[in-house]
Formats: C-alpha cells, structure tokens, sequence
C-alpha cells in the first residue's frame, strides 16, 4: 500500500460561463481542486498570493473587462512557470500567434468543450515533463532603480507568532514596490536584482526606514520587540554592505529592537566559502542569520553542517505538505527533532490552517507565519489594529 498521499493539483479557471464552471468542479472536483472566477481581475488578485500552490491556469478568450490572452500574459510574468492554457471559439492567426509567443500559452482548446476533453488535456499538460517556457518580461535591475528614485516602495510587517502559544513575537520586514507590481510578481522583482548591486541599495533604503520607525515598533511590541529583514546572498558577500548590516543592526539594538537577518536556501551553496564567512562573522557578533525557504533546494543538511545559522525558515512547500504529503510530514518531524538537538530556532511560514498550525506545534516548531494567522500590512494599520496575541483574542 502507498503510504504517500499525493495533493490534487490546483488549477485557476477563469471563464464567464458559470455552467461550464459548475460542470468542472461538480465533475472533476475528485481530481482536481478548482479555483474558478468568471472574470481576470480577482484571479490575478487570488494567483498573486496563491502562484507558489498553483499547478495550471485556464482562461476562456473572450471575458468581461479583460480578454483571456491579456489574462494570460500578466499571469505569466506573475506566475512564470505555471502551466497556461487557453479556451477559445474562432480565434485569429495573429491572436494565436500572441497567445503562443507572449503569453507562452501550452494548449490552446476550441469551444465549445466538453469536461471530458477538457480532463484529457489537462491531464496531458500536467503530465508534460517539459520546462514552461518563461516570456520574456522586460523587468530589469534598473527599473527597480528607477523605482528607488521616485520612492515607489514602502514597508509591510507580517506578524510572527510563538507557536507555543500563539502569542505576537515579531514581525518579519516585508518590501512591497506598487507601480512594478501591476505587472510583475514581487518575487520576480527581487530575482531580477539579487545578484545587481540595486539590492544592495534598495535594502539600505528599507534598513533606513527601520531605523526611523523602531521607536513605533517598539511602541507596538513592547521589551520583546523583534524584526527580521530578508538579505540576499550577494549582498552578505559584498563586504561594505557587510558593515552596514553589523551598524544597522547595532543601531536597532540602541532602540531596544532586536533584528534577525534572514538568506533564501536557493542562493547559498554548501561550498561558498565567501558567504560561510560572512554568516560566521555575524554569528560572532551575536547576529543572527537564518536560512530561509528551507527545504526548497538541494543543499538543506549540508547548510546546517557548517553551524554558523542561527535556525531555519521551513519553506512553504513543506509546510503545506505535512497534511498531505506523508514525506514532506515525516521530513519537517525529523529536521524540528535535529534543530532542537543543534540548539537553534525553525520556523515555519505559509500557515494556511488552524490544523496546519496545531501540527506543527506538536512537532516543537519555534515560531509560526502565514497568512491564517496574520497577513502583511503597513504599519499605520498595525498601529490603527493594535495587534495583540492571538491567544487573547
């Protein structure tokens, strides 16, 4: 017997024929979970949080307020290696043609379909080993500079939570740029500029707003005030941001905020010398560097050999697996078991559910993150809220 419980594969479906729609789900609801809209606008809405869990997105041609081949196209630079499809009645050569080389459609259906033909196609794609292919979105280091110069960016918290008690223990410092994100996903805004020295500068930028707002975080957490700031692995190894990152941290130490550095897993390799150095470098000085979206790569156990992290972050992927994926659930007991032997802290972002959460705090997870249990928002908001712990209200 198969011990593994594999996910159903969830697939966006954006059509305005609500009975095509309720034929799906009704149909094909026990081989696939269905997100359905009959029109773009709050399906980009729902994939701009949801890109990471989403396996294929369906558009009908022809939709209210924005045709399927515009929906397609702004769904490829959000969600770039997600399947697209395309459901169509007459369409034009050069239509097809603009499906095909800009949206990157892999299918393309005539309607009328039957869900019949649909289930076949959609099990084609699924079952496609090949790469999607990636459009070429024009996003580059210096529009994100451009964007530094008029300020087109600001600040959001997401709340951390002990997952002991599920009380309010910090927030991680989250950058959101609105004009470039109209067209491009957020993570595809960073990616672009990770390895650019443009990341450098716009997390100086966010380093400087940190300082002048510590006092009001202070405010809102009080003696256990705690921020954590993603920094990408080329900014760890050039050694002038190196020194700004110890004065930063220094200085929201002098305002009675503690700061934990955070570095995704997929740019740190086991080998890079120049990184371990510098990750070392903050851990003599007391600073603590976590390895985020642990999970994600190939290098996880060989990171933790070098004991110069101070915990990990579980990626989401994982996490969303421990309720489905038997190996997924076995892997996050484990590593919670070997992180408390090894002393350090592992968190856990992407909780979805209040069963989701429960699990992991059985498990001895240190902290936990996710939307089911606050989502990100400016600070003014926070203030305006007045967030307290979840276990009081």
């Amino acid at each position: 017997m198969d011990m593994v419980s594999k996910k159903r594969p969830i697939i966006l479906m954006v059509d305005d024929d609500e009975k095509l729609l309720a034929a799906v789900r009704r149909t094909l609801s026990s081989n696939f979970d269905f997100v359905t809209y009959t029109e773009g606008q709050s399906a980009l809405e729902w994939l701009a949080t949801n890109r990471d869990q989403t396996d294929l997105i369906i558009a009908d041609l022809v939709m209210p307020a924005i045709d399927g081949i515009t929906f397609l196209k702004q769904a490829a630079r959000m969600a770039p290696m997600v399947n697209r499809m395309l459901l169509s009645g007459n369409v034009s050569s050069v239509s097809l043609r603009e499906a095909i080389n800009q949206a990157m459609v892999t299918r393309v259906l005539a309607k009328p379909v039957s869900v019949a033909v649909l289930k076949d196609a959609i099990d084609r794609v699924l079952n496609n080993n090949v790469p999607v292919a990636k459009p070429n979105s024009g996003l580059s280091p210096n529009m994100v500079n451009n964007a530094i110069d008029r300020a087109d960016f600001y600040t959001v918290l997401q709340p951390r939570y002990r997952a002991s008690d599920l009380g309010l223990c910090g927030a991680e410092v989250l950058c959101r740029m609105p004009t470039l994100a109209k067209e491009y996903g957020i993570d595809e805004i960073f990616e672009v500029c990770n390895d650019h020295p443009v990341i450098n500068r716009l997390t100086g930028q966010l380093m400087g707003i940190m300082v002048d707002q510590a006092p009001r975080y202070r405010a809102l957490m009080g003696d256990s005030a705690s921020l954590s700031i993603n920094l990408a692995a080329y900014s760890l190894k050039t050694p002038e941001f190196l020194e700004l990152a110890i004065r930063f941290y220094e200085k929201m130490r002098m305002r009675g905020v503690r700061v934990t550095y955070e570095v995704p897993e997929r740019q740190v390799s086991p080998n890079d010398l120049e990184l371990l150095a510098s990750a070392s470098r903050l851990r003599e000085r007391g600073i603590g560097l976590l390895v985020d979206d642990f999970g994600s790569g190939n290098n996880s156990l060989e990171l933790l050999r070098h004991e110069v992290f101070a915990g990990i972050k579980l990626d989401r992927d994982l996490v969303r697996g421990v309720m489905t994926d038997f190996l997924d659930d076995a892997f996050v007991e484990w590593i919670a078991q070997v992180c408390a032997k090894m002393g350090i802290s592992i968190s856990a972002k992407g909780i979805e559910s209040q069963k989701v959460a429960e699990k992991l705090q059985i498990y001895g997870i240190t902290e936990l993150q996710g939307f089911h249990l606050g989502s990100p928002m400016p600070l003014e908001q926070w203030e305006a809220e007045a967030i307290m712990p979840l276990s009081a209200s």
